[in-house]
C-alpha cells in the first residue's frame, strides 16, 4: 500500500481538527477574539464553537480574558510555543526545501545566510546538469551586483548594510568605492525590491546566468535566510509570473511560516 492510500485509509479525530482551526484562528490575531469574530473567521456558528472552547480552556489551550470575555491562546498553547521556538533551526527547516527545489525546477539552488562579512552561501544543491560556477559554498555575496546580496541589502537593518558596503570589494562580484549617489540609487533599489517582495539578475554579473533570490523569515519578521535559483539565461525565465519565480516564492512563503512568520497568511487571506 503507498503512503498516500495508507493516508486516505487513516481515520482522524475530528472534534481536534476543529479544535486546531480555532487555535489557528486565535493565534493569527493581533488581539483577543470575541466569539462573533471567531465564528466569522473560523466558519462555525457561536452555538457550534462555545463547547470546542469551553474544552480547549480546560485544557489550557484557550483563555478568555477580562473584563471582555474574548479569546486568547492560553497557558500551554504559549508553552508550546515556546518549546518549538527553543528547537527551531532555519537551516535545518530548508533542507529539505532546498532539495525538492533542485528537483522540480531542474535549477540550481543556494541557501545563503548573513554572516560577519555578509551574506556567505551555506548550502547548494545541483540538478542533475550543474552549472560551472565560481558560487559555492563559502562564498560571500556582493551587496550591490547579486541577486542574493540585494536582497540582504533589502531586509538586513540599514545601518548594518551601510557598515558592510564599506567591505564590498572582498566579496563575489563586489562594487569598489561606492559614490554618494550610486549608494543612494542603490537603497531605492532596496526599497523596490522590498515592495516586489523578490529580486533578480540577468546575465549579470555571470554572463550567460540568470539568477531569482527571495527571502526566508523569522518568527520575529526579520530575515533569516535566502533562497537564490541560478541557472543558464537561454533556459531560465526570470518573469515574476513564471514558474520559477511562483514555485522560489510559494517555497519561501511555506518555509517562513514553519519559522513563525505569521504576517504571511494574514496576507494571504
Amino acid at each position: 500500500m503507498d503512503t498516500e492510500s495508507t493516508e486516505k485509509a487513516q481515520r482522524g479525530i475530528q472534534s481536534v481538527e476543529v479544535g486546531s482551526e480555532i487555535l489557528l484562528a486565535l493565534t493569527q490575531s493581533d488581539s483577543p477574539m470575541p466569539l462573533k469574530e471567531i465564528s466569522r473567521v473560523t466558519g462555525m456558528s457561536p452555538a457550534k464553537l462555545f463547547p470546542y472552547l469551553v474544552s480547549l480552556i480546560k485544557l489550557q489551550l484557550v483563555q478568555r480574558m477580562e473584563p471582555s470575555g474574548d479569546y486568547a491562546p492560553g497557558p500551554l498553547a504559549l508553552r508550546l510555543g515556546l518549546y518549538g521556538l527553543q528547537r527551531l533551526n532555519p537551516l535545518r527547516e530548508a533542507e529539505a526545501d532546498v532539495v525538492a527545489l533542485a528537483s522540480k525546477t531542474g535549477q540550481s539552488v543556494f541557501l545563503t545566510t548573513w554572516g560577519p562579512n555578509g551574506p556567505v552561501v551555506v548550502r547548494q544543491e545541483d540538478p542533475s546538469y550543474p552549472l560551472h560556477l565560481t558560487l559555492r559554498v563559502g562564498t560571500v555575496m556582493s551587496l550591490v551586483n547579486t541577486a542574493t546580496g540585494r536582497l540582504f541589502g533589502a531586509y538586513m537593518p540599514e545601518s548594518l548594510v551601510q557598515k558592510a558596503l564599506a567591505d564590498e570589494s572582498i566579496r563575489l562580484s563586489g562594487a569598489t568605492a561606492l559614490k554618494t549617489t550610486e549608494k543612494q540609487d542603490l537603497f531605492k533599489e532596496y526599497r523596490k525590491i522590498r515592495e516586489e517582495g523578490m529580486t533578480r539578475t540577468s546575465g549579470y554579473p555571470l554572463p550567460g546566468v540568470n539568477a531569482i533570490a527571495a527571502p526566508v523569515f523569522l518568527f520575529t519578521g526579520s530575515i533569516a535566510l535566502a533562497i537564490t535559483l541560478v541557472g543558464p539565461a537561454g533556459t531560465f525565465d526570470t518573469s515574476w509570473d513564471g514558474e520559477l519565480a511562483l514555485t522560489l516564492r510559494q517555497t519561501t512563503l511555506d518555509l517562513s511560516y514553519r519559522l513563525g512568520y505569521s504576517a504571511i497568511r494574514g496576507d494571504e487571506a
